[in-house]
């Protein structure tokens, strides 16, 4: 049976959607001994349409996207056509489009495709889902899930139509499945709870930072969107600075998407710019280095319904504090210290407990359980149980 694996145009730039995907990738090399694994992405006109590398093969889907303009132009006028006649004589909106997908499906014989991340595609081809998360249905006031506009409605869009299609939808935990279920017409049998995997970077070699570290620090690795919550540690830290005389910094990396400059704002209004430290790109040696070297990593993002850093986190030896969400209280159970994502008062305690040398050893004490249920964790097995139970199904039409 031959399977698409669809990756997105992915760059180390784009943070934590960018590691796991590589660390899916990594994944894959399990799952074909037993599979034909065709990796596909979007790779623009840089890249030529089909490629190898670590004996698997990698097809720029943009160029058959491209190619097949002219062949979906002409046929999707003539479906134009027909659907106009269809609701005319029969009063049904019927509608008849072509993909560029199955076009690649029946190119290369692939029997199923399996999205990585939330794409938003058509097709009739059987595919996998990965769903991770619903934010803007969960959290609509943010504006990072509305606005513009069309985002919100993009993405609800998306989710009714992937999520009804879909043969199989992966999420992380009972907390996402619920959410699914809470919020779409979805079959609940077709759910899997696939949790991500410890990311490929934390086996790997670590490197010091070229810029300056504090003796001591905190670090939080996120993009600096709305709901991942920067100003509660700002907010934390200048309540550690006026109430106890505690000068606690934080390291924060991670690229702008619009929010930045108001948490320097509140950093500089607040009174502790000197403690907040924007690192901006890293490599993920020096990733790494910053999670090893840190007092605790600070995980306060207002969305689940899991996430990868704390899996990062717990895996190299680094205490947690993170958001009493559903989702993060499921994902780390007793391996975490957790605090209201609205009280920095809660956060600032948490940290003023970290900063204690044997309470920090009694966390890490408490992450062991975490550590060992991660590394143990076989995430290619549970994909190939969910395309054995599909090759079950596709040999009711065809002989794989």
């Amino acid at each position: 049976m031959r399977v698409g694996v669809y990756f997105d145009d992915v760059t180390p730039e784009k943070g934590g959607a960018s590691s796991i995907l590589r660390t899916i990738e990594d994944e894959l090399k399990k799952v074909r001994k037993q599979y034909d694994i065709v990796i596909c992405f979007n790779g623009g006109l840089k890249y030529p349409y089909k490629s190898d590398r670590d004996g698997m093969t990698y097809i720029n889907v943009d160029r058959i996207r491209y190619r097949s303009i002219p062949k979906m132009f002409f046929k999707n006028v003539h479906n134009s056509i027909r659907n106009t006649a269809l609701r005319f004589f029969y009063h049904n909106p019927r509608i008849y489009r072509e993909s560029y997908m199955d076009y690649l499906a029946e190119k290369e014989n692939i029997d199923i495709f399996w999205f990585t991340y939330p794409a938003n595609v058509d097709l009739t081809t059987p595919f996998i889902y990965t769903i991770w998360d619903i934010g803007h249905r969960i959290m609509p006031a943010f504006p990072d899930t509305t606005k513009p506009m069309y985002r919100w409605n993009g993405h609800e869009e998306q989710c009714s139509r992937m999520l009804a299609k879909a043969s199989f939808i992966l999420t992380g935990n009972e907390t996402g499945k619920k959410e699914i279920l809470d919020n779409y017409s979805v079959i609940a049998d077709k759910i899997r709870i696939v949790p991500f995997p410890v990311t490929f970077f934390c086996y790997g070699e670590e490197q010091k930072p070229k810029f300056e570290l504090p003796d001591r620090y905190f670090f939080y690795p996120a993009q600096f969107w709305p709901h991942k919550n920067h100003i509660c540690i700002v907010k934390a830290i200048a309540s550690l600075r006026k109430d106890y005389n505690i000068n606690a910094h934080v390291m924060f990396t991670g690229s702008d998407k619009g929010n930045k400059s108001y948490i320097i704002d509140m950093a500089d209004k607040l009174g502790v710019s000197d403690l907040i430290h924007f690192t901006g790109f890293v490599s993920y040696e020096e990733m790494k280095y910053l999670y090893t070297h840190a007092v605790g990593m600070i995980f306060a993002s207002l969305m689940g319904p899991n996430n990868i850093p704390p899996i990062e986190a717990t895996y190299l030896d680094c205490p947690v504090i993170i958001t009493d969400i559903p989702g993060h209280k499921e994902q780390m159970g007793s391996g975490a210290l957790y605090f209201n994502g609205y009280e920095e008062h809660e956060l600032a305690k948490q940290m003023m407990y970290l900063l204690d040398d044997d309470n920090r050893s009694i966390a890490l004490d408490n992450q062991k359980a975490n550590k060992e249920l991660f590394t143990n964790y076989q995430y290619a097995d549970e994909i190939i149980s969910i395309l054995k139970e599909f090759e079950k199904m596709a040999m009711t039409w065809k002989d794989l």
